[in-house]
């Protein structure tokens, strides 16, 4: 994510967490193989995680490719910081923009599962004791990093909610000062 947007402290916080929640998984027996079977849907666990708009998902979903790639597994927690500490290539970002636009000219925004997932990050800033505001405006600083970011393993349908959320988040982050 480009770091003139997001803010400080949220992208190393969720990135942290995501460490968390890859170090359970990989503790699990047999996680390896558990991670790559195909569910029901056709998905891995993999898969599905980058099919969600949430930005925690996605990093946990890098967290495990990058554990697979690694001959030792090591901090994850390093491993994911140190992966998104290098900017990604303009080059790389404005294709992604490319693609995604012409998707949501040729059909409509994921405005439902956006606002899903928008009322996700409102609850979860609600129980905390943070400026509701302030906090919005973050998520979407993310946000707007995030769904255009090609280190990250999103589909495109992930990728037009993500875009259809950092408008969103705005929108809520407005509503909430007045």
């Amino acid at each position: 994510m480009d770091d003139r947007h997001a803010p400080d402290d949220l992208l190393p916080t969720l990135v942290a967490v995501a460490a968390e929640r890859v170090e359970i998984l990989l503790a699990k027996p047999d996680a390896a193989a558990a991670l790559r079977q195909l569910g029901p849907d056709k998905l891995s666990e993999i898969q599905r995680l980058e099919v969600s708009p949430m930005a925690e998902d996605q990093l946990v979903a890098v967290g495990l490719r990058l554990a697979g790639s690694r001959t030792g597994r090591g901090n994850i927690s390093d491993h994911l910081s140190g992966y998104f500490s290098k900017p990604a290539s303009s080059l790389e970002i404005e294709a992604q923009r490319r693609s995604i636009w012409k998707l949501n000219r040729n059909g409509g925004t994921e405005k439902h599962e956006a606002a899903t997932a928008a009322s996700r990050i409102e609850n979860m800033i609600s129980q905390s004791a943070l400026p509701m505001a302030e906090q919005m405006r973050n998520w979407a600083a993310l946000y707007a990093d995030m769904w255009c970011d090609p280190r990250i393993g999103a589909t495109s349908h992930a990728r037009r909610v993500m875009l259809a959320m950092v408008t969103l988040l705005h929108e809520r982050s407005h509503a909430s000062i007045r």
